[in-house]
């Protein structure tokens, strides 16, 4: 309550913490003096009457007082610091001398002791130990001339000198007491209010960076959606071609199957077991060349509807070898076991592509959950293959890069490194990211993953037009950005380095048209 009074008397509002505390303080120790000082002039007044020795104490207040109401109405303490050391110094030894001897005036020079305390609390230590030296010159002095002070100074009784030195020596050291433990106490009180502080600016910068990495991660969401999409498209349209698959052969293949001679029957089965067999892909032109081929061995063989049947085996993936064929192709049930035959085929076929696009979704969330929780869970430091987090960041990547960007791997190394990977992950996908927007989304990107001389080097480099000389200077700088409004925060590469280096590395960059390679340098957890 004192406290806060004191520093709302003393204070204005654009002072600082330290100088509302420094003005607080100056308060207090020259308001205690001074009511010391009013006490010991009324006690003078009873023991000498009126006169110097009376006056010095009232002079002390009057000069001290001014100076607090100066320095309020100024709003700067150090009029009442300087008339604090100054007059406690020189008034009190002024007093001593004025009673007499040491032991005459209860050692009153004691009081002069809270001027050095005074400039140590507001000046430097080597301006302090200017004032502590004059105040070791005050006692050099009154020691020197004691006995000739004695014999000018009042007649003093044994009763007044006892108390006199049990009043001085106790109440100035109680003033010093009080003036340390206000200072210490207020000091503590600051220290507390700045961890606070501290701990908001951690909380307001931790809370930036999640920002960042969040905007990073939503210029991903669009791209991850199309990769979502196109796997479970396909797993859609797969499941749309089974169901009319089975519907057509649950129908017709146990009767065809009833229908069917020995003969039939082996061809079915050795058509069926060719078409099992694995076979790569083939693009549209490919299969029309494959139908004209099929169509021409099928006509020489004279069989019938030759152009139907050669669409009908290139679709279920017969080969140039006819010839094992050509008994089924001829019989009168050809066309219900082709068609049978197809859908059997169409069924394998969809589920293997439901199986890929299934496998493709799942690669996808997995490097979703990788980029946001990689390794062991919290955030305590794990160690993690940087080969392995920055090909995820490419898979989540997938759909800007297949639109024109080659891709460059050189994992010379796996990268093992001892960190957060959450946060060095977004290190990667800053990069990255830079990398392609650079290059407008067409060009070479090349990822190097590599151990030199103890330490895990990761360069993201790409053929982009460069960074100029004026500009790379400041890239690593807050808030700075080239980009248009609204497309970058100019923090991003700010915090990559700040990143970075709490992991004891280093981010460099070195840029000329055509090639700018950005270098994360940090230690690595594998044995030498």
């Amino acid at each position: 309550m004192l406290n806060t009074l004191l520093q709302r008397f003393a204070a204005r509002p654009d002072d600082t913490p330290e100088t509302r505390l420094e003005k607080a303080t100056i308060f207090v120790v020259a308001g205690s003096c001074s009511m010391a000082g009013i006490v010991w002039t009324l006690m003078y007044l009873a023991v000498f009457g009126p006169g110097v020795t009376a006056l010095l104490p009232a002079l002390f207040v009057f000069i001290v007082g001014g100076a607090l109401w100066i320095s309020h109405r100024r709003g700067d303490h150090l009029p009442a610091v300087y008339a604090q050391i100054v007059c406690i110094m020189y008034v009190t030894a002024l007093l001593q001398w004025s009673i007499g001897d040491i032991g005459a005036s209860g050692y009153v020079l004691a009081w002069a002791f809270c001027g050095p305390i005074t400039a140590l609390v507001f000046f430097p230590v080597r301006r302090a130990l200017v004032w502590l030296g004059l105040y070791v010159v005050n006692i050099v002095v009154t020691v020197v001339f004691n006995d000739q002070l004695s014999a000018h100074g009042h007649a003093v009784s044994a009763a007044v000198r006892s108390m006199f030195y049990i009043m001085n020596l106790s109440v100035s050291s109680l003033v010093v007491f009080i003036f340390a433990a206000y200072f210490v106490e207020g000091r503590r009180l600051a220290e507390a209010r700045v961890r606070e502080k501290h701990a908001e600016v951690v909380a307001s910068h931790q809370a930036l960076v999640q920002r960042e990495k969040l905007a990073a991660l939503g210029q991903l969401v669009a791209g991850v959606a199309h990769e979502l999409n196109t796997p479970l498209g396909a797993i859609g349209a797969s499941v749309d071609n089974i169901t009319t698959a089975l519907d057509q052969t649950l129908v017709e293949l146990p009767g065809t199957l009833a229908s069917l001679s020995p003969d039939d029957l082996a061809g079915l089965t050795a058509l069926l077991r060719e078409c099992a067999s694995t076979r790569p892909s083939l693009t549209s032109r490919e299969e029309r060349a494959r139908r004209g081929v099929l169509q021409s061995a099928l006509e020489a063989r004279e069989i019938p509807d030759a152009r139907s049947v050669a669409r009908i085996l290139v679709s279920m993936g017969v080969g140039d070898d006819l010839d094992a064929h050509v008994a089924l192709l001829r019989s009168p049930r050809a066309e219900a076991l082709l068609r049978a035959t197809s859908d059997l085929v169409s069924l394998r076929r969809n589920s293997g592509t439901i199986r890929t696009a299934a496998d493709r979704a799942a690669k996808i969330v997995f490097a979703l959950k990788s980029y946001a929780h990689p390794g062991a869970a919290g955030s305590e430091p794990v160690e993690a293959r940087l080969d392995e987090n920055v090909e995820t960041v490419l898979t989540l990547y997938q759909n800007l890069l297949k639109s024109g960007v080659d891709v460059v791997r050189r994992f010379e190394d796996p990268g093992l490194v001892r960190g957060r990977h959450e946060e060095l992950n977004q290190v990667w996908t800053n990069l990255v990211h830079n990398a392609l927007q650079a290059m407008s989304y067409k060009g070479v990107l090349e990822l190097r993953v590599a151990r030199e001389a103890g330490r895990v080097i990761v360069e993201v480099t790409d053929s982009g037009a460069g960074i100029p000389d004026a500009v790379r200077a400041r890239i690593f700088e807050p808030f700075y950005t080239t980009k248009a409004q609204g497309e970058g925060s100019g923090l991003g590469l700010s915090i990559c380095k700040e990143i970075v280096e709490r992991h004891d590395g280093s981010l460099a960059v070195e840029s000329r048209p055509g090639r700018t390679v950005f270098t994360v340098s940090l230690p690595s957890a594998a044995a030498s």
